[in-house]
């Protein structure tokens, strides 16, 4: 069942992010075109009206670019919330709750149709960045900064992508999951559930951000002053983790419990 339940959120999804990665391709492009030309401004005269409106145009691309990378990131967020809203809690929900499955099914399939859908935004923003500078890359010893950055913070290059994988990995199922316990908290509010929903999600993060800046300090034992690259992957990264794996494992439950238990449509 959670197979079907993947395919049709992925099909109802696809209206919102195709329309959205197809056009930062388009932008990318065209980027990358206006790019190349300012680059080679050596074949125009200094000069030359053609050249000054391409490169003042290149420059307010660039500007639009950059708008619209950020919104890519934050529009990902706004429509995995506005689907679960939309088939979970409004009145959408009563047909969804109709299905012959579990609550705990269908917060999976959100759960997991968010994840895929940050990776493929990732996924096209890296490799937008990748055409940018094919071509230029050999300009750059990318590796070598790496390397030579790696040992100045006393750190092994395996330890750092690990916790770093691991980490991203979390937050894939993380994130999504705080909001969605956020929207199943405010449906407990009578009135107001919109807000209420937004409430929760500012008093949980400044929560969140207390209590793991406590942990923190405690469980640093003044390491964080010392050997600070050390402390960080081996024994921040690494706290990070486990929190991040308990916090998610209480949204799923929290979400779960008021949705199967506690849901009110009217």
């Amino acid at each position: 069942m959670l197979s079907k339940l993947l395919k049709k959120d992925f099909y109802s999804t696809c209206r919102f992010f195709i329309p959205l990665l197809c056009g930062y391709t388009i932008a990318a492009i065209v980027g990358k075109v206006l790019f190349e030309i300012v680059l080679s401004q050596s074949s125009f005269s200094i000069s030359s009206g053609f050249f000054d409106g391409i490169a003042l145009f290149a420059v307010f691309y660039l500007f639009i670019c950059i708008v619209y990378l950020i919104a890519c990131y934050l529009m990902t967020s706004v429509f995995i919330i506005y689907d679960f809203y939309k088939t979970m809690v409004s009145d959408h929900g009563y047909l969804t709750h109709t299905l012959p499955v579990k609550t705990s099914t269908l917060i999976w399939s959100k759960t997991l149709i968010s994840a895929f859908w940050h990776i493929l935004v990732n996924f096209v923003i890296g490799l937008s960045f990748l055409l940018l500078f094919t071509g230029h890359l050999k300009h750059v010893p990318v590796m070598d900064i790496i390397e030579s950055m790696i040992p100045s913070f006393d750190l092994k290059l395996t330890t750092y992508s690990f916790y770093t994988i691991i980490n991203m990995i979390i937050e894939l199922f993380n994130q999504p999951l705080m909001f969605f316990c956020c929207i199943a908290i405010g449906q407990l509010w009578k009135n107001h559930r919109i807000l209420g929903a937004i409430l929760s999600y500012i008093g949980m993060y400044i929560f969140i951000q207390i209590l793991s800046t406590v942990i923190l300090v405690i469980t640093g034992n003044g390491s964080i002053y010392h050997h600070s690259g050390l402390f960080f992957y081996n024994g921040y990264m690494f706290f990070a983790a486990l929190f991040g794996l308990a916090t998610t494992v209480i949204f799923f439950w929290v979400t779960n419990y008021i949705l199967s238990n506690k849901l009110n449509l009217e």
